[in-house]
């Protein structure tokens, strides 16, 4: 038998003992080797927005088929939007027509050229490949963040409230939001 202890070391490569700053380093690192670590929140958005999209991100939200994954019976998992698909937080924002939709009539407000996104991941990023810099760059991720975290709330309100979306209405609610958020944020 040995009477050495179990103790837990902080080894990322360097000297350096743990600390917060050495996790951060170690994370900075790792990001600028290639992998992407998340997404950048945006600083006007409220942090429920930020942490939905987050969340959506890691595909850490209970879409019909996420709850499947985790063993939860649904009635159908199919989108509560078109009713042809599977519901996966993919199809919601970017593979649904309501969505598409939404999305077409963002891209009109914003004045960029359409948004095609496959994964959460592309909508995350669409700010950095749009074209736009500065304040408007800033601001069109917003803008994306707060579409997706609309079109979760439609989702949900179809879903338990029986509540047809519209995308007027939902644009017009996005509009609302933004330039109320970002007139007290930015």
């Amino acid at each position: 038998m040995d009477d050495s202890h179990d103790e837990w070391i902080w080894n990322d490569g360097r000297s350096e003992g743990f600390s917060v700053a050495a996790v951060k380093k170690w994370m900075q690192g790792s990001a600028t080797t290639g992998g992407h670590f998340g997404f950048t929140w945006s600083k006007w958005v409220p942090n429920k927005c930020n942490i939905f999209m987050w969340r959506a991100y890691l595909d850490r939200l209970p879409t019909k088929m996420a709850l499947l994954r985790r063993s939860i019976q649904v009635d159908n998992c199919l989108c509560v939007w078109c009713d042809c698909s599977e519901e996966t937080i993919e199809h919601i924002l970017t593979g649904c027509c309501f969505s598409t939709d939404v999305w077409n009539a963002i891209t009109t407000w914003c004045r960029i050229s359409g948004i095609y996104a496959f994964h959460v991941k592309d909508l995350v990023d669409m700010h950095d490949y749009s074209g736009l810099v500065g304040n408007r760059r800033i601001v069109l991720h917003g803008i994306i963040i707060i579409t997706c975290w609309r079109m979760w709330r439609a989702r949900n309100e179809k879903l338990f409230s029986n509540k047809d979306p519209n995308v007027i209405e939902m644009v017009a609610d996005i509009k609302t939001l933004g330039f109320l958020w970002v007139y007290f944020g930015l």
